[in-house]
């Protein structure tokens, strides 16, 4: 029996102040109901607009302490389960309010110098054999100074990794570490960024276990070839079929590809950019390539592991596992432009904005466990999501919607995630047929705003007839 455990972590003790624990649970709440970052649309009143505005500036509810409420729950889930720790970076450009933030209050240049932001940086948790999401294991946040100097005047290749803006790859596993203490085995999932010789000299040989997407043709093996050569040296072990979607921003249309499977043990050289000289000169991996047949500029991935890499089925699960990469995408996305809209955020210091932002990454969670659940055949247990007086009234809402028609009836059995999905899909525009393309982040994210409306009324009206009964 899974113990219930509501999606939204409980805040109760973190900040020392019992009515700071009660508002931060009040605007993240309202932050699922609202569906964006504006302070304004999410307040019912001045009074309430005004408290939220005193709580994101208020000291003792802090990043250190929200970033604590919310591994302390993925924690808890993680327990005696293989976890894949899927990490990266986003950008959170505020050069549009550059007039109205203060500054010195958390926000720096970007990517492109002249712009205004800050970075955002979590640590999406997944079990690995269910692909249920469980939450995140690290969240940063940071910013650079506006008046720190270019990489060429630092001498930047010269910094100890410690100084780099890279570590934070490193401190992200070492966050993992520490908050996931009771997962059976960490696997940590990286994109380019994070092919960094340092980072792969520390955890080679450790319980954690790295798949990092290879950025540059390194040397291996004493320096004697390098990975891209000694990998078209290598027969092709598998081929498969996939079909892949296409996409209107890229001008790209569906079709179907055959992939190649390669993979090879290797040692790794140390690169000259490592400056940490107790660090070994190789470290064994396995590099899986993965590659369009007869494409110059097809798929291609290159993937490193410490996984043990000698079956098919082998190979073929790593890339299963990297391809989860787009669940931290779609955090990202849901986060930014077509989601919470972070970035037109009307708050004036962007301490308040970074607190806001960590608060929306909960909020998000709970749209990709369902956006998960219709993609995964093992369902994760309703119970990690909604709450028992939540379950109640979507099972009063799934009869409002049960159309006369078995084709617009819910197919799901009842209480369970994918149950509770097609109603929350239902709610935000989908049609609910079986011929219809799944629904999508965006939708669901519309769905569930607008079943808290009717969930928030719907707690009114409980409230009330129970005060009159007792009366």
């Amino acid at each position: 029996m899974v113990e219930p455990v509501n999606s939204l972590p409980d805040f109760s003790g973190s900040f020392g102040d019992s009515r700071i624990d009660k508002r931060s649970q009040e605007i993240l709440y309202k932050l699922v109901l609202g569906r964006n970052s504006s302070i304004h649309r999410i307040s019912d009143n001045p009074a309430q607009r005004k408290a939220f505005y005193r709580l994101l500036e208020n000291e003792k509810f802090s990043e250190e302490n929200i970033e604590k409420s919310i591994i302390k729950r993925c924690g808890e889930l993680a327990e005696g389960r293989h976890v894949l720790c899927i990490q990266d970076t986003s950008e959170i450009l505020l050069e549009p309010h550059r007039g109205r933030i203060k500054k010195g209050t958390g926000t720096g240049k970007m990517t492109i110098p002249a712009m205004l932001g800050f970075f955002v940086h979590p640590c999406f948790v997944v079990d690995a054999e269910k692909g249920t999401a469980l939450g995140y294991s690290r969240v940063d946040v940071w910013h650079r100074d506006e008046a720190m100097p270019d990489r060429r005047e630092r001498e930047y290749w010269k910094l100890p990794i410690e100084e780099k803006e890279s570590y934070r790859w490193i401190e992200t596993i070492e966050g993992s570490r520490q908050g996931l203490p009771k997962a059976r085995q960490i696997t940590i999932v990286a994109d380019r960024e994070a092919d960094i010789y340092d980072l792969f000299g520390r955890y080679a040989s450790t319980e954690v276990k790295l798949l990092i997407r290879s950025n540059t043709n390194r040397l291996i093996n004493k320096g004697k070839e390098k990975v891209i050569e000694h990998l078209e040296c290598q027969p092709v072990k598998h081929h498969y079929a996939i079909s892949v979607n296409g996409d209107i921003r890229k001008g790209t249309r569906p079709r179907k590809v055959e992939l190649e499977v390669k993979w090879a043990k290797v040692e790794l050289c140390k690169s000259d950019s490592c400056n940490d000289k107790s660090l070994h000169a190789e470290v064994s991996l396995t590099v899986v390539e993965v590659k369009e047949k007869d494409k110059v500029d097809g798929i291609c991935w290159r993937l490193y592991t410490t996984h043990e890499v000698k079956t098919t089925e082998q190979a073929l699960q790593i890339i299963d596992w990297y391809t989860q990469r787009w669940y931290i995408e779609t955090v990202f996305r849901l986060l930014k432009l077509q989601g919470f809209q972070i970035e037109s955020s009307q708050l004036e210091t962007g301490w308040a904005i970074r607190k806001l932002t960590m608060l929306a990454l909960l909020a998000i969670l709970r749209i990709m466990q369902m956006l998960i659940a219709y993609d995964e055949e093992i369902e994760q247990p309703i119970e990690e999501v909604f709450d028992k007086e939540e379950q109640q009234c979507l099972d009063q809402v799934s009869k409002k919607l049960a159309g006369e028609t078995e084709k617009l009836s819910n197919p799901y059995k009842p209480q369970t995630l994918k149950w509770a999905t097609w109603i929350i899909a239902r709610l935000g525009g989908w049609k609910g047929y079986k011929s219809q393309r799944k629904p999508g982040p965006i939708i669901l994210q519309r769905g569930l705003t607008k079943f808290y409306q009717l969930y928030e009324g719907w707690m009114m009206a409980k409230n009330f007839y129970k005060d009159v009964g007792t009366q």
